[in-house]
């Protein structure tokens, strides 16, 4: 029995993990609603009137290690009240580029998709948008600041522009590793003296208050270099969706056509402004479960059992094939101790059991054989 429960620990727990990881079927997932932001929100600048763009410039899809092709996620943000959206596959365009074609065929004129991809290791994480050409110069697991310039240099060399993401999460401090989620993240000023064109001040629910405040004092003196001429910063807001859930953010613009074009000279030249929704919008949908989860379950679960007799932290995935801080492993040597002596415990009292049911069981057979033996010879008697 010891060898079964830990041959069960061990198949069971890899089970777990893949079968945590693909328990609903979001393939089959479709939308057919709508939220309208409008309804109950104002911009953040309430003198923002007019805008005819209302953006999500932070998404991801399948090609990377989001749950929406890139064709729901187009169809997912339309009902989530978007007509436009930045697709930021993690260190590719491939995501962007299919949804791109995908809402020219079926929502021409009415949708826009904006390629690009989000420079993601272990230091930082930027958005680089409006560019169809897979940025890998000084992209590494670690890069050095000298790998960040390049970086940005090349996508200002093919157009496009560059935004730092969620400076919170990225700086968020994992308790057990004592160390931030991502290492040695470079400043706010740093990366503008390098040449980034803007900060994501909200990402999902979370409003980066401390870089806002920063970005207003700085913008005063107009200090972004890379347009040429100074030139503000950019706010941007993004949901960072990776599945569906609420909608928090919706950037919204005054483009005086509505093209990609168009879109991306509002975003250039700073003149952006957001709708926030702490709480979040309802959402309208929660995806099945999936088939192989439900039949997989009652073997996989199993694993959750195992899986407290030990905690593992390996700290934040690199989007490089690994994970920026060592693994951690903390093994509960009182819960161990006390499964190995509550499963004596249970084979002994069980083999207690087992003998005096099996005492009771030979003395009742016993006195039945000897009751029986005596009807026989009393009958025999009687004869």
């Amino acid at each position: 029995m010891a060898v079964l429960f830990a041959v069960l620990a061990i198949l069971m727990i890899p089970m777990y993990k893949s079968d945590r990881e693909d328990m609903y079927n979001f393939g089959a997932m479709s939308f057919d609603w709508q939220t309208n932001p409008r309804d109950h929100l104002v911009p953040f600048d309430p003198s923002y009137t007019d805008y005819n763009v209302l953006l999500d410039g932070h998404t991801h899809t399948t090609i990377s290690d989001g749950r929406l092709t890139p064709e729901q996620l187009v169809d997912y943000s339309i009902a989530q009240g978007c007509n436009a959206i930045i697709v930021s596959d993690h260190n590719t365009v491939k995501g962007g580029l299919r949804a791109e074609e995908y809402a020219k065929s079926k929502y021409a004129d009415k949708f826009v998709v904006i390629p690009g991809m989000e420079y993601s290791n272990c230091r930082i994480h930027m958005n680089f948008i409006n560019i169809n050409t897979t940025v890998t110069a000084g992209n590494s697991e670690f890069p050095s600041d000298d790998d960040i310039r390049l970086a940005i240099d090349r996508v200002h060399e093919l157009g496009g522009l560059v935004i730092v993401n969620h400076i919170p999460w990225s700086n968020r401090t994992l308790d057990r590793l004592k160390a931030p989620r991502l290492l040695n993240h470079p400043s706010i000023q740093s990366l503008i003296d390098w040449g980034v064109d803007g900060f994501e001040v909200i990402n999902q629910e979370t409003f980066d208050m401390p870089t806002y405040q920063h970005m207003l004092a700085l913008n005063s003196t107009a200090t972004r270099r890379t347009t040429g001429t100074p030139a503000p910063l950019i706010f941007m807001t993004g949901s960072d969706v990776h599945k569906p859930t609420s909608a928090y953010s919706w950037t919204v613009l005054r483009a005086r056509l509505f093209t990609k074009d168009a879109i991306m000279e509002e975003i250039a030249n700073a003149r952006t402004s957001f709708l926030f929704d702490p709480a979040g919008n309802r959402a309208n949908i929660v995806p099945d479960y999936s088939t192989l989860y439900l039949a997989l379950s009652p073997l996989s679960e199993l694993a959750e059992y195992f899986e407290s007799f030990y905690d593992r932290y390996q700290g934040q995935y690199s989007f490089h094939g690994s994970h920026c801080q060592r693994d951690i492993v903390d093994f509960h040597k009182l819960s161990i101790v006390c499964f190995v002596a509550y499963f004596v415990l249970g084979a002994v009292i069980f083999e207690i059991i087992n003998r005096l049911l099996g005492y009771i069981t030979r003395r009742a057979h016993n006195a039945y054989s000897a009751h029986n033996m005596a009807n026989t010879h009393i009958s025999d008697t009687l004869k």
